[in-house]
């Protein structure tokens, strides 16, 4: 089975790890029956296809069916946030049984809601609606949507991410705050953009502008997790700041410490760990939190 932002070898490697830290500590997270209703149906889903729950799928797709897509305009972040999470709940159940009943009744709405996306003023709004069309592309199986998509991350890649690594006109703004905040979630959509099109057969991972890539905006937000008090685009960042942020949106960065081992990032990961985010990724520490064995090489002597 695979989702939005994993494969069926990813749930493979977590099962064969199950007593194994991180990897016991976020199957844990699994019995948990969270109050909000896009985390609670994440979890079930994820349960149904890691340990073959079918009352938890069961429970997913009622929770699914019932989201009235159709309510308020998709313009910033957070409509297309909740949007995104949705469909990466849809993913998980596309094997279930009643997925094809579903599927019919929900496509139409999705479809719709983001074809009329109202176009965005502010570049972290765009970098949302980039990652909505991508999964909505993918999980539908339109192109056209996957191809807005692709292009948002390229020009997100090309024009935001600065050679630092902050994320220009998104912290680089007087009077927007919290600029830190922005700066992970800018962070978190391009590295989900990624990681979803490789698992649809798109490569935008190995996409960079010379050099500048999500690893960088991510290497520079993991520096000012330890350090708050230099970072520059606002004051009085606090540890217990940056720690609340990451704790809110930051799964993706297990995503890019599987790629791309990131220096430094032991002791965030002791912090942060299960790490779990709705529409960010999922369960990251489940999914992404162990890196797969390398090959061995054979050669004749």
């Amino acid at each position: 089975m695979s989702g939005l932002f994993h494969r069926a070898e990813h749930l493979a490697l977590a099962r064969d790890n199950r007593e194994r830290e991180p990897v016991a500590s976020a199957l844990r997270l699994l019995e948990r029956r969270d109050e909000d209703p896009l985390k609670a149906a994440h979890l079930a889903a994820l349960r149904y296809q890691i340990l073959a729950d079918r009352s938890a799928a069961e429970t997913a797709i009622e929770q699914l069916g019932s989201v009235d897509v159709a309510a308020g305009e998709i313009v910033d972040q957070a409509r297309c946030k909740s949007l995104l999470g949705w469909l990466s709940v849809a993913a998980m159940l596309r094997q279930h049984a009643n997925w094809q009943a579903l599927e019919t009744e929900i496509v139409p709405a999705y479809v719709a809601a983001v074809s009329n996306m109202t176009a965005a003023y502010d570049p972290l709004d765009e970098l949302w609606q980039g990652a909505t069309q991508l999964a909505t592309g993918i999980v539908f199986g339109h192109e056209s949507f996957r191809q807005m998509g692709a292009s948002a991350y390229r020009k997100g890649v090309d024009h935001v991410i600065h050679p630092e690594g902050f994320l220009k006109g998104i912290v680089d703004v007087e009077s927007i705050e919290p600029t830190y905040a922005r700066q992970v979630s800018g962070a978190c959509a391009l590295v989900i953009m990624a990681e979803m099109a490789t698992h649809a057969g798109l490569d935008l991972w190995s996409y960079d502008n010379r050099g500048v890539s999500p690893v960088t905006a991510t290497t520079y937000l993991l520096y000012y997790y330890y350090y708050p008090e230099h970072w520059r685009w606002s004051d009085d960042l606090s540890p217990d700041d940056t720690a609340a942020v990451v704790a809110g949106e930051g799964a993706f960065i297990e995503m890019v410490n599987r790629r791309h081992p990131l220096r430094g990032v032991e002791q965030l990961l002791a912090e942060m760990r299960p790490m779990f985010c709705g529409y960010g990724g999922g369960l990251t520490t489940l999914t992404h939190g162990l890196a797969p064995p390398k090959k061995r090489r054979w050669r004749l002597l």
